[in-house]
């Protein structure tokens, strides 16, 4: 995948990556946990598409099996609430990858499977 190779321009100084996974947004692209932050990367032809979380605002972290969609939340969930970033993650196993990274990071919030 292209995005992994580019990704290292769109790291911050002294980020380092503890896990990644394929993911799609408005394309197929890559979904990156740091120490720092969780960082959704596509670049297709014409358009690209980088959505970041910083660990820090971060209150909830979802991942729908049915839709097999990973939410990350900055407020508190309820039935209005917008997550931050929706990424679809095929794997369940790779949602989880992720989700232990980012507690591993920071006091980044447990992984709901719903």
């Amino acid at each position: 995948m292209k995005e992994v190779n580019l990704l290292g321009d769109y790291l911050q100084s002294e980020e380092h990556v503890l896990a990644l996974c394929a993911a799609q947004g408005e394309g197929s692209g890559v979904l990156v946990c740091t120490n720092r932050r969780l960082v959704f990367l596509f670049v297709g032809l014409i358009r690209k598409q980088l959505l970041e979380v910083n660990w820090n605002q971060a209150r909830n972290v979802v991942y729908n099996r049915p839709t097999r969609t990973f939410a990350v939340y900055t407020t508190k969930i309820t039935r209005r609430a917008v997550p931050a970033m929706a990424i679809r993650v095929n794997n369940l196993a790779d949602a989880q990858a992720i989700a232990n990274a980012a507690q591993a990071a920071s006091a980044a919030p447990r992984l709901d499977v719903v």
